[in-house]
């Protein structure tokens, strides 16, 4: 036997333990630490979108989730409450109309859609060809969907174990240590070649020559993907910054800050670290000069400031003066540090190339409005509906809603949006009913994942591996957050028997 003094026990209540319960506690936090691992440094193999980088990730998470699922990690993480039972219904059955739809396109038990004179032509030039499917490429709808199914088994595993608001706020510093690494290398490499060099990878269309610059990108092939993460970065950091002080005293219900609070006292050393580390990350991400990357970074931010302000009582003045003057530093360095982003404001405004891709999306909805051309399928599309005055290939619509409606269908696109749009719902449900001492992780889920959201209906952030994956932890930590038990343990007038 070891004494042990537990957690939320009264100071000098000993609490007898054994080498079991040691044992058990060790590999509770291994498997928390291997999962975070594999979510937030998915963004170091070129943000996870190869197959080289995202397959064995799912392979992982695989083998991650079966101990997870016995409980390894989160007691009781895996518990419904009455509260949770019916939006997680919804949630459950959305996707699996959705993955099943998506297995639908790939067989023959549908009828003919506005592919099917293409499988006709292969069989008459090849002599014979697949029967004609609505999924135009099969291989890619089976990728996507192994994708998509990796995010399932990341939310109901970050549900399991951000139950605990420990590891929930862990997964936070989690995700800045990613930004950090991410923008160091990216850091790294605009001294070493102008980061037009991704390892040896070339980032740059065509020929490379001598002084040719490029926007920074980290670890992203795509500029943009790597503004979007950044963005993400920088809010979890502040959500962190502007968590809850809360002290070892016992403070009564009601009372949540300081009666003497000082703007002084709040500068503690782990904050200012991380407000430098917001600084050093919304350098790089105004290096990318992405202009749908810092929009998103702002509103996030509005979110979570709103969020955090919202029911302080006392301390609300202050939260709310120290939060405007953050926001103007973001806006100042913006204008310093963004001549890039700037030049692209001023000089492709009128930029018709996306509006060009958004066209021909309109165009493959209109030819298959109810079955779509198959998860993945994109790319084969615009190959066939590519504009003349449009010479570049494409495989992505710059609109993940858009090309989610391409690809499935306008009436299964709904569900397939449902199980994104749900879960954030459900974070802001928390940030908005929590009390504030609680209110800041499901606020930070909100407002993190509200960056990579907004910037995919615009771009195609959430279709990359890294911030995919990242995303559906951060959803499934709102959600774990919004439904604590804990803090209503914590108001009751008599204690649990």
């Amino acid at each position: 036997m070891t004494e042990w003094t537990e957690k939320g026990h009264e100071p000098g209540v000993v609490v007898l333990r054994d080498w079991r319960w040691f044992v058990r506690r060790a590999i509770d936090k291994t498997a928390v630490f291997v999962f975070f691992a594999v979510v937030v440094l998915a963004a170091l193999p070129m943000g996870g979108n190869r197959d080289w980088a995202w397959a064995p990730l799912c392979v992982l998470l695989g083998l991650i989730a079966m101990p997870v699922s016995l409980g390894v990690g989160g007691r009781d993480g895996h518990a419904v409450g009455a509260l949770e039972r019916l939006p997680l219904l919804v949630l459950i059955g959305c996707w699996i109309f959705f993955a099943g739809f998506a297995l639908w396109q790939m067989t023959t038990w549908t009828p003919l859609t506005a592919d099917a004179w293409l499988f006709t032509r292969a069989a008459e030039i090849l002599g014979s060809a697949h029967a004609p499917i609505p999924a135009i490429a099969a291989d890619a709808a089976r990728n996507s969907l192994l994708k998509c199914l990796a995010c399932a088994l990341i939310f109901l595993i970050a549900r399991a174990l951000c139950r605990d608001r420990d590891n929930a706020r862990w997964f936070l510093i989690a995700l800045v240590a990613s930004g950090v690494l991410v923008v160091s290398y990216g850091i790294a490499m605009q001294m070493s070649t102008n980061s037009c060099y991704l390892g040896s990878y070339l980032r740059k269309q065509y020929e490379l020559t001598l002084g040719d610059r490029c926007l920074m990108g980290g670890t992203f092939v795509n500029s943009n993907s790597f503004a979007c993460y950044m963005g993400m970065c920088v809010v979890a950091a502040l959500a962190l910054v502007f968590s809850s002080n809360r002290t070892k005293t016992k403070v009564p219900y009601g009372y949540e800050e300081e009666e003497d609070f000082r703007l002084i006292d709040w500068f503690t050393g782990p904050r200012v670290v991380l407000l430098a580390l917001s600084l050093l990350m919304l350098g790089g991400m105004l290096m990318s000069a992405s202009r749908a990357g810092f929009g998103a970074s702002m509103a996030g931010t509005l979110f979570l400031g709103l969020l955090l302000v919202r029911g302080r009582g006392r301390t609300r003045p202050q939260l709310g003066r120290m939060f405007a003057v953050g926001l103007a530093v973001f806006l100042v360095v913006g204008g310093i540090a963004g001549s890039g982003m700037l030049y692209k404001f001023a000089a492709s405004a009128d930029d018709s190339s996306r509006l060009r891709i958004w066209s021909a999306a309109f165009q493959a909805i209109a030819l298959s409005p109810w079955l779509g051309w198959g998860l993945g399928g994109f790319g084969d599309v615009f190959a066939l509906l590519q504009p003349s005055n449009s010479l570049q290939p494409n495989d992505i619509a710059h609109s993940t809603p858009l090309e989610t409606v391409v690809e499935l269908g306008v009436f299964a696109a709904i569900p397939a949006m449902v199980v994104v749009a749900l879960p954030w719902a459900v974070s802001l449900r928390g940030a908005l009913t929590r009390r504030p001492a609680y209110r800041y992780l499901p606020a930070a889920a909100f407002a993190v994942a509200a960056v990579a959201i907004l910037h995919s209906l615009i771009d195609f952030s959430l279709q990359m591996p890294a911030i995919g994956f990242a995303t559906a932890a951060l959803l499934g930590m709102g959600w774990a957050q919004s439904f604590s038990r804990r803090e209503r343990v914590e108001q009751s007038f008599t204690p649990p028997k």
